[in-house]
């Protein structure tokens, strides 16, 4: 079963890429291609690629690591240096969860760091490094 238009925008304003919901759906991403051109979809401007993202990765209702970036990095695996943090990624038992965006990348790196802060104090964000 392919995604509505409504739930294909649902996925797009959640910054996924073709891949991921592709992999949802059990079908290639070229099909996904398809769909955003028949439904006359804007992907970049339902991602709002323009602007920089602070995310957290969740495992069992706890936030293991925060980030920032550009709209996809929040569901890169390839880039991540804890092995386990990887296989967690790809075994999908990691949930994503976008809590903010920027104009600009310090604003947004700045707002990851107090992030970090907060939930290391809590004995949260495992597989960030402690920031100072």
């Amino acid at each position: 079963m392919l995604p509505t238009k409504e739930k294909l925008i649902d996925h797009l304003l959640e910054k996924m890429t073709n891949q991921d919901i592709a992999k949802i759906y059990g079908v290639n991403y070229q099909k996904v291609i398809q769909l955003i051109k028949r439904y006359r979809l804007d992907p970049s401007e339902l991602r709002r690629v323009n602007l920089y993202i602070v995310y957290e990765h969740h495992l069992n209702d706890k936030v293991v690591y925060v980030g920032s970036g550009v709209w996809y990095r929040c569901r890169r695996y390839t880039n991540r240096r804890n092995t386990v943090h990887r296989e967690l990624m790809v075994s999908g038992k990691i949930q994503y969860k976008i809590v903010a965006e920027f104009k600009e990348i310090n604003s947004a790196r700045r707002h990851e760091k107090e992030l970090i802060k907060k939930y290391k104090a809590n004995g949260q964000a495992i597989f960030n490094k402690q920031v100072h």
